[in-house]
Protein backbone atom coordinates (compact mmCIF):
# COMPACT_ATOMS: atom_id res chain seq x y z
CA UNK A 1 0.00 0.00 0.00
CA UNK A 2 1.39 3.38 -0.93
CA UNK A 3 1.72 6.16 1.60
CA UNK A 4 -0.76 8.40 -0.24
CA UNK A 5 -3.45 5.69 -0.01
CA UNK A 6 -2.66 5.20 3.67
CA UNK A 7 -2.88 8.95 4.33
CA UNK A 8 -6.18 9.18 2.48
CA UNK A 9 -7.50 6.34 4.62
CA UNK A 10 -6.32 8.09 7.78
CA UNK A 11 -8.03 11.32 6.79
CA UNK A 12 -11.22 9.43 5.97
CA UNK A 13 -11.02 7.66 9.35
CA UNK A 14 -10.65 11.00 11.13
CA UNK A 15 -13.67 12.43 9.35
CA UNK A 16 -15.93 9.42 9.90
CA UNK A 17 -14.92 8.87 13.52
CA UNK A 18 -15.29 12.60 14.22
CA UNK A 19 -18.81 12.52 12.79
CA UNK A 20 -19.62 9.52 15.01
CA UNK A 21 -18.13 11.25 18.03
CA UNK A 22 -20.15 14.41 17.42
CA UNK A 23 -23.33 12.36 16.88
CA UNK A 24 -22.80 10.53 20.15
CA UNK A 25 -22.20 13.78 22.01
CA UNK A 26 -25.24 15.48 20.47
CA UNK A 27 -27.81 12.72 20.65
CA UNK A 28 -26.96 10.91 23.90
CA UNK A 29 -26.70 12.02 27.50
CA UNK A 30 -23.41 10.72 28.93
CA UNK A 31 -24.85 10.48 32.44
CA UNK A 32 -27.70 8.17 31.43
CA UNK A 33 -26.03 6.34 28.54
CA UNK A 34 -25.69 2.59 28.62
CA UNK A 35 -22.42 0.71 28.22
CA UNK A 36 -22.83 0.33 24.45
CA UNK A 37 -22.97 4.10 23.94
CA UNK A 38 -19.96 4.64 26.19
CA UNK A 39 -18.04 1.94 24.35
CA UNK A 40 -18.84 3.57 21.01
CA UNK A 41 -17.79 6.94 22.42
CA UNK A 42 -14.43 5.64 23.62
CA UNK A 43 -13.87 3.68 20.40
CA UNK A 44 -14.58 6.68 18.17
CA UNK A 45 -12.40 8.89 20.38
CA UNK A 46 -9.61 6.31 20.14
CA UNK A 47 -9.85 6.24 16.34
CA UNK A 48 -9.89 10.03 16.08
CA UNK A 49 -6.96 10.52 18.44
CA UNK A 50 -4.90 7.72 16.87
CA UNK A 51 -5.46 9.03 13.35
CA UNK A 52 -4.76 12.66 14.25
CA UNK A 53 -1.67 11.81 16.28
CA UNK A 54 -0.38 9.64 13.43
CA UNK A 55 -0.81 12.49 10.96
CA UNK A 56 0.85 14.98 13.31
CA UNK A 57 3.72 12.62 14.11
CA UNK A 58 4.25 11.85 10.44
CA UNK A 59 4.31 15.55 9.54
CA UNK A 60 6.87 16.25 12.25
CA UNK A 61 9.02 13.34 11.11
CA UNK A 62 8.86 14.37 7.44
CA UNK A 63 10.19 17.83 8.24
CA UNK A 64 12.79 16.79 10.80
CA UNK A 65 14.10 13.44 9.53
CA UNK A 66 14.56 13.69 5.78
CA UNK A 67 16.92 10.72 5.43
CA UNK A 68 14.68 8.07 7.03
CA UNK A 69 12.40 6.13 4.71
CA UNK A 70 8.75 7.24 4.80
CA UNK A 71 7.59 3.70 5.62
CA UNK A 72 9.70 3.67 8.79
CA UNK A 73 8.45 7.12 9.72
CA UNK A 74 4.86 5.98 9.22
CA UNK A 75 5.38 2.85 11.30
CA UNK A 76 6.88 4.79 14.21
CA UNK A 77 4.19 7.49 14.03
CA UNK A 78 1.37 4.95 14.05
CA UNK A 79 2.88 2.95 16.91
CA UNK A 80 3.39 6.02 19.07
CA UNK A 81 -0.08 7.36 18.22
CA UNK A 82 -1.68 4.11 19.38
CA UNK A 83 0.26 4.20 22.63
CA UNK A 84 -0.59 7.85 23.33
CA UNK A 85 -4.25 7.20 22.52
CA UNK A 86 -4.23 4.28 24.95
CA UNK A 87 -2.99 6.63 27.67
CA UNK A 88 -5.73 9.14 26.83
CA UNK A 89 -8.57 6.61 26.76
CA UNK A 90 -7.35 4.82 29.89
CA UNK A 91 -7.14 8.11 31.78
CA UNK A 92 -10.65 9.08 30.65
CA UNK A 93 -12.08 5.72 31.69
CA UNK A 94 -10.40 5.94 35.08
CA UNK A 95 -11.66 9.50 35.50
CA UNK A 96 -15.21 8.48 34.58
CA UNK A 97 -15.06 5.92 37.39
CA UNK A 98 -13.62 8.57 39.75
CA UNK A 99 -10.52 6.49 40.48
CA UNK A 100 -7.89 8.47 38.55
CA UNK A 101 -4.92 9.56 40.64
CA UNK A 102 -1.51 10.85 39.69
CA UNK A 103 0.17 7.52 40.37
CA UNK A 104 -2.21 5.83 37.94
CA UNK A 105 -1.05 8.21 35.21
CA UNK A 106 2.56 7.59 36.23
CA UNK A 107 2.02 3.83 35.92
CA UNK A 108 0.28 4.26 32.55
CA UNK A 109 3.09 6.42 31.19
CA UNK A 110 5.72 3.99 32.52
CA UNK A 111 3.97 1.01 30.92
CA UNK A 112 3.59 2.81 27.62
CA UNK A 113 7.21 3.96 27.78
CA UNK A 114 8.31 0.39 28.41
CA UNK A 115 6.16 -0.84 25.52
CA UNK A 116 7.58 1.83 23.20
CA UNK A 117 11.12 1.00 24.25
CA UNK A 118 10.50 -2.69 23.64
CA UNK A 119 8.69 -2.20 20.33
CA UNK A 120 11.20 0.35 19.00
CA UNK A 121 14.06 -2.13 19.49
CA UNK A 122 12.56 -4.57 16.96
Amino acid sequence: MSISVYLAGLILAVLLASACLVAILVYFDPFSANSLILTLFYLSLFIVSTSLLTLIGLAIRWFSQKRILPNHQLEASFRQAILLSLILISALILQSQRILAWWHLLILVALVGLAEWRLAKK
